[in-house]
């Protein structure tokens, strides 16, 4: 008889399971029959766990604020420039998206932003949080020459709606291009425009034919 695994880790095995369903069914096809299934494990036991579907989901946005939010502000506490920290976390969030296509389903799903508004005011507290830890480390690159002179709020809320505009688009087309590479190349570019000493080609309107 296999031993009995601790409450915890059927936790997350449950979560787990749940990302991967909602990663191919959305969160509509989300079910504690589909969750067990997946886990490998019977109804009966989902509910020794958690009470039903939207305290599993509570758990979901749960794992996406540590696994995104809370890593980001480690990130930021320890050592390092700046930019090896957004790169960091950059490319940390966008591995995390390309690895569960759910998170993006989860996110830009009615359910969160229609449905449970408890849940909803967490994460979007949580984004706050992630807001403004990404503001201190611009902050901080701008301060010490590392970044252009920046308004620190508004180019976190840049760099998080690249993430977040770039993950709405792979999940919609279902995964037609490369999330990490195109992660890369938006990276890459934004680098040029934040840098210090950066160049830089002067804008220049075009003139619009008459219609």
């Amino acid at each position: 008889m296999l031993p009995k695994k601790k409450t915890t880790i059927r936790r997350k095995e449950i979560v787990q399971a749940a990302l991967q369903v909602i990663g191919e069914k959305g969160v509509h096809g989300l079910t504690i029959t589909e969750i067990a299934g997946r886990a490998g494990m019977s109804d009966a036991n989902i509910y020794r766990h958690f009470k039903g579907k939207q305290e599993i989901l509570k758990a979901l946005g749960d794992f996406i604020s540590e696994a995104v939010m809370g890593k980001a502000a480690g990130i930021a506490a320890g050592k390092g420039s700046a930019l090896d920290k957004l790169s960091v976390i950059f490319r940390s969030h966008t591995a995390l998206i390309a690895a569960n296509p759910g998170l993006p389903r989860f996110i830009f799903s009615e359910e969160i932003h229609l449905g449970d508004l408890s849940l909803a005011k967490t994460i979007a507290g949580k984004m706050a949080g992630y807001i403004e830890t990404l503001s201190m480390i611009i902050d901080a690159g701008v301060k010490n020459g590392e970044l252009q002179s920046l308004a620190p709020r508004e180019t976190a809320i840049t760099l998080l709606g690249m993430i977040q505009f770039t993950a709405l688009r792979w999940s919609i087309t279902q995964g037609a291009f490369n999330l990490d590479a195109e992660g890369e190349r938006l990276w890459n570019n934004f680098l040029l425009l934040i840098q210090a000493g950066s160049p830089k080609t002067p804008f220049e309107p075009k003139t619009m034919e008459p219609v």
